[in-house]
């Protein structure tokens, strides 16, 4: 028992990295209700009192296992033992629950009698996801990408506050450089940087003939115990959500361009695309090639490479090419997203970037990228699709372009180049 508890200590302190905030200020974050439930009074002792809990009925998900995984987590997580809460605007805390019978002690007594009807809040909890093990098969970034999908669903629930765990590393150099001394910052003001979750859901997925075994745990941090477990047998996934989570190396060494890149006179003619064999980035004699003429373009026209190979890009932390033009200009990358519950509803998110006569690598960290107006405004009309809620969802790319707008540059003529396209981690 003391070796799980020096276990779910390290858990707590290595997954439960908030985004960076001022100290002190993870203690103000506010449990919001989402909703109030419905209770009868058993028995009342002193500030102590048990109600007997109407447990709402959830639905069975259309979505995939992901949506029915995030639907199991909100259900089993409703109320947790030692957390805050509220019955009729009366502050107390849950001492213990069982099935739907939960028992509440009041900061103050109050007059309820036995079957007196009243409303127990929800709160809203923190919940840290360790990373998922996949025991067996052979796509073993199948947990990552679960995960990434599981936390978009659990943020979309309204139940929790998912902690971000991107900033781990950093917190974690600085509180190791803070204790030895070397940093004139102090070891509890970068502590105060640390949320503690109140849950903890981890587990493993297991692929057995062609179905995956999904076995989870929820693990209730105040108390040390598994308060629940989620098992399922099904696909991971549906067919048409299938999508591409490979690394992508994309040099254009080949005799002919990957079809997932868009080719051709485009925009009636005001930019052309194709395989240039003549010149590449880093000593290469490969490179894609657009010829632009922004005179034709208008006034919000993009001239660019575009891949419409749908991807999963929630494992990598961003993208980087090389790229370079015979005039001096202003690119930019976008990266389209959609709505899951419908693909016709697109986002855009905009990285710009400038070009010079030679080749120069591009970075742009995904987390950078800024909604596209320009999109909002008239380019989702142009495209027959709709804007959505400008969520920025890496696991619904429908296409990435790389070239210039003719938004961010003059009215010219000229030719840029686009060579050694990667998504990084």
């Amino acid at each position: 028992m003391k070796r799980f508890s020096a276990v779910l200590a390290a858990m707590i302190f290595l997954t439960g990295c908030a985004a960076v905030k001022p100290a002190g200020e993870a203690e103000q974050v506010e449990r919001i209700s989402l909703q109030y439930i419905e209770g009868t009074v058993q028995s009342v002792s002193g500030n102590e009192i048990v109600l007997s809990l109407k447990l709402p009925e959830f639905k069975k998900t259309a979505d995939f296992s992901v949506g029915e995984i995030a639907q199991q987590v909100v259900q089993k997580s409703l109320f947790l033992e030692g957390i805050k809460t509220e019955i009729n605007n009366a502050l107390g805390i849950i001492k213990e629950v069982r099935g739907n019978a939960v028992t509440v002690t009041l900061e103050k007594p109050q007059p309820y009698a036995v079957g007196t009807a009243l409303k127990l809040k929800i709160p809203k909890k923190i919940i840290a996801i360790v990373d998922f093990e996949v025991i067996r098969g052979r796509e073993k970034e199948a947990g990552r990408v679960t995960l990434e999908g599981l936390t978009s669903s659990l943020i979309d629930s309204g139940h929790f506050i998912v902690i971000e765990r991107s900033k781990l590393k950093t917190i974690m150099n600085e509180l190791e450089l803070s204790l030895s001394g070397l940093t004139k910052e102090p070891p509890e003001k970068i502590m105060g940087r640390l949320l503690t979750a109140d849950i903890i859901l981890t587990g493993t997925l297991a692929d057995i003939e062609g179905a995956w075994d999904i076995n989870l745990r929820l693990v209730n941090v105040r108390t040390g115990e598994a308060m629940a477990a989620i098992s399922m047998r099904t696909p991971l996934f549906k067919p048409t959500e299938l999508r591409n989570a490979s690394a992508f190396n994309e040099d254009f060494e080949g005799d002919v361009v990957n079809p997932s890149w868009q080719i051709g006179y485009r925009a009636k003619g005001a930019f052309f695309v194709k395989l240039d064999t003549t010149q590449g980035a880093e000593d290469s004699k490969h490179s894609l090639k657009i010829d632009f003429d922004l005179v034709k373009a208008g006034s919000n026209m993009s001239a660019s490479a575009r891949n419409w190979s749908k991807r999963d890009l929630s494992l990598f932390n961003g993208i980087e090419f090389y790229v370079k033009a015979d005039i001096p200009v202003i690119g930019h990358v976008v990266i389209f997203t959609s709505e899951r519950e419908n693909s016709n509803i697109i986002d855009a998110y905009v990285g710009n970037f400038e070009i010079g006569a030679s080749w120069k690598l591009i970075r742009i960290p995904f987390e950078q990228l800024t909604v596209g107006r320009g999109w909002i405004k008239e380019g989702a009309e142009r495209f027959g699709a709709k804007p959505g809620k400008q969520i920025l969802d890496l696991s619904r790319v429908e296409s990435v372009w790389i070239g210039i707008h003719s938004g961010n540059n003059l009215p010219v003529k000229g030719t840029l180049w686009i060579d050694k396209v990667r998504f990084y981690r």
